[in-house]
């Protein structure tokens, strides 16, 4: 299953913070074990916001994997992850009109 996490660092959270938790997290050598818990693991940011806001695309068939990133980084980041589904423009569209009528 595909997932999206938004992170969102919390406003009290300082650069050096956020640089102290991913520098212990490489530490812990979280991403091996993330990555073998996932078949895909990309990580995207936002340019320029503020305060920093980073957007996860996570494929895996252990759900639980993904607590290993909201506890982790729950300290300093707002996070929610939504289930996702790869879909076209036009077919949602369709399945739309289907549902709503139209």
């Amino acid at each position: 299953m595909w997932y999206i996490s938004v992170f969102d660092a919390k406003e009290s959270a300082s650069r050096s913070d956020l640089n102290r938790e991913r520098a212990e997290w490489v530490r812990k050598n979280m991403d091996k074990t993330l990555k073998a818990r996932c078949r895909t693991v990309k990580r995207y940011e936002v340019l320029g916001s503020s305060p920093q806001k980073i957007f996860l695309v996570i494929e895996t068939d252990d759900p639980a994997a993904l607590n290993l990133l909201s506890v982790h980084f729950g300290d300093i980041w707002n996070s929610v992850t939504h289930p996702v589904v790869d879909r076209e423009i036009a077919a949602a569209l369709e399945e739309d009109h289907s549902v709503i009528g139209g």
